[in-house]
């Protein structure tokens, strides 16, 4: 009774949420060329999630502080992940990038919606303010974590087909990377 009065207590951006972060997890178990844009859209979602966490936050210093640390912490374990999966390779020509198909974002998707789901019933259903202020705070340093273990990856993964494609893998290259415009999928150049 209680697993049914939370789904159905749940609003329904929340599955609408869950549906489109889930289907850009299955469009990534296959190989599939897109513009790098593109590339950044989960990571954009989570990183938006994690932040609206900090909505409405009693101690907003402390919190900002706790995301900042968790998601350095992130994008270090974001770049580790990276490694999990083969570089993608990266067509200047084009602006386009061929990313190799991958379970890795579509775990990481599930398992940070279930962490997160999880929490905001937690802290829905406690009633200790003390308590409450403690997964609160336990909720930001997920939602950090998660946005920089999605932004470590996908960085990681942008510096790599740079290398590969013989440029600088830096961070300005990546900066540059995404702001040329990606041709259509067939066009000539």
């Amino acid at each position: 009774m209680f697993i049914y009065e939370v789904l159905v207590h749940t609003p329904i951006w929340v599955w609408l949420l869950l549906a489109f972060i889930v289907s850009r997890g299955v469009s990534a178990l296959r190989p599939r060329t897109l513009p790098p844009i593109r590339a950044l859209i989960v990571p954009v979602v989570f990183l938006f999630w994690g932040l609206s966490g900090l909505i409405g936050a009693r101690g907003l210093g402390l919190d900002v502080a706790l995301f900042v640390f968790a998601f350095a912490l992130g994008l270090f374990g974001g770049g580790a992940l990276a490694s999990l999966t083969p570089t993608p390779q990266w067509f200047p020509e084009t602006g386009r990038m061929a990313m190799p198909g991958s379970p890795v974002p579509l775990v990481m998707i599930l398992v940070a919606f279930v962490v997160k789901y999880v929490g905001a019933v937690a802290l829905a259903i406690e009633v200790d303010p003390a308590a409450q202020a403690q997964i609160a705070h336990a909720m930001t340093l997920v939602g950090g974590a998660f946005a920089g273990l999605f932004w470590g990856r996908i960085l990681t993964l942008f510096r790599r087909a740079l290398g590969r494609a013989g440029e600088s893998g830096d961070y300005a290259s990546v900066a540059r990377l995404l702001s040329r415009p990606a041709q259509r999928e067939g066009a000539s150049s």
